[in-house]
């Protein structure tokens, strides 16, 4: 997830009562997201004189949720931040660059069980799961920069949200709430020159929102107890990644001369943070359905030597793989006490795999960065889990689990490899 913005309007509606109303509820708004954290240096373009950067563009969101318990609100939201527009230009030529951000977001809402004069403060905790389109045009660009034809690139992501917020009833079945959340490590840069390579960046969003079918109460359990989880851990690619050495030019991005060759061996970081949100259904007495959105972070490669240029520090080799996916699992809950269960599954996934090979890189020099080629593949895989559940309450479960995923990536990138990932996770009961 890269960059986005916003500022902040109201809307209005007639609320609206049905008896959906003490169940699911929805709503709509405006948000500002604040990008400013991710400087023209993270972008390795200092070389370039700005005559623009746009970085507070209006954003939007939608999004549904339901009670889950006094104190607790599940909600889904898409949010849109709007587009970050950026022109420089050096030695004659012109780079023009927009970039567009979404994300869908998981997440829990608690809040005291009484609002105070119709006013309900409420924290946030969940996490985005997101992509950016950028388009890059330019002009005058044949010999200033390495690459000079248009480009287009879209990247995934994901990151942890937390957030403070607060709403006002002022009907029955509408609220309007007024909400600031941080979106953790959500502007990555992994191959730079700062940070000992990767920089990580936050960025916040401040939004105004309505909220309809809203009455605040926990509605009544249903007949069928389907269930959704949150849950974060630790995963790991045993895909090849670099093969374990480099060799290769830094060129000097103003002439296109070679300015070093540079060779050495290869450092893998195979293990990231992985996020996942289930929706538990059951089949039948016996069989459960399971369906996850799962994004495994962005494992990593560089060089163990620096080659060093007229521009700056260049890292000579290095490569990411981040990937999400969507599966499908059937699930056999095996009850072993009255409060805790275990469940194996099979299934299958559908696996997005993004690969950036950077080599030949020189940053900060003149005309910015030349990043090596992006390899892309979407795959059927099959998958396979274990959980094991402890019921807390009538609405929150635990549950601990292991999923496993074949051969995903691809050969012409970084190589195929088995996915696994070890992760804990609260169940919200429905």
């Amino acid at each position: 997830m890269t960059h986005k913005v916003a500022l902040i309007l109201a809307l209005s509606a007639a609320p609206i009562s049905t008896s959906y109303a003490s169940d699911w509820y929805w709503g709509y708004g405006i948000l500002s997201s604040d990008f400013s954290d991710f400087t023209q240096e993270d972008s390795e373009a200092t070389s370039l004189t700005l005559t623009k950067h746009d970085q507070k563009p209006l954003g939007f969101s939608v999004f549904t949720g339901r009670p889950i318990s006094p104190n607790f609100n599940f909600e889904l939201g898409f949010e849109s931040h709007g587009e970050q527009h950026s022109i420089g230009s050096v030695s004659g030529a012109t780079l023009d660059v927009k970039t567009k951000t979404y994300a869908i977001y998981p997440s829990l809402v608690l809040k005291p069980s009484q609002s105070i004069a119709g006013i309900t403060p409420f924290a946030r905790f969940g996490f985005g799961i997101g992509w950016s389109e950028s388009t890059s045009t330019k002009a005058n660009a044949v010999g200033v920069f390495s690459n000079p034809n248009n480009e287009s690139q879209t990247e995934s992501g994901a990151n942890l949200m937390y957030g403070l917020g607060a709403s006002y009833q002022y009907s029955d079945n509408t609220a309007i709430r007024l909400e600031w959340k941080v979106n953790k490590d959500a502007q990555t840069d992994y191959i730079n020159n700062i940070d000992n390579g990767y920089i990580e960046r936050d960025f916040t969003s401040v939004g105004l929102q309505l909220v309809h079918n809203y009455d605040g109460k926990t509605p009544e359990a249903h007949g069928v107890p389907y269930s959704i989880g949150l849950f974060l851990g630790s995963s790991k690619t045993d895909a090849r990644m670099s093969g374990g050495s480099y060799s290769g030019n830094i060129y000097n991005l103003t002439t296109g001369a070679v300015a070093a060759t540079v060779s050495g061996s290869m450092t893998d970081d195979k293990t990231d943070t992985s996020k996942r949100i289930i929706a538990f259904y059951p089949i039948n007495e016996d069989l459960e359905l399971e369906l996850h959105a799962v994004n495994y972070g962005v494992f990593k490669s560089r060089s163990s030597n620096l080659g060093i240029t007229g521009g700056g520090n260049a890292l000579t080799g290095a490569a990411t793989r981040s990937v999400t996916s969507l599966n499908a699992h059937v699930g056999y809950p095996i009850e072993l006490t009255e409060t805790f269960e275990i469940s194996p599954s099979i299934g299958v996934g559908l696996f997005y795999t993004e690969d950036e090979i950077y080599n030949n890189l020189e940053f900060a020099g003149v005309g910015g960065s030349d990043r090596g080629p992006q390899s892309t593949s979407t795959n059927v895989n099959p998958v396979a889990g274990l959980m094991g559940r402890l019921s807390l309450s009538d609405s929150f479960d635990v549950g601990l689990r292991y999923d496993y995923a074949h051969d995903v990536g691809h050969s012409s990138g970084l190589g195929k490899g088995s996915l696994s990932t070890a992760s804990i996770g609260l169940i919200s009961k429905f």
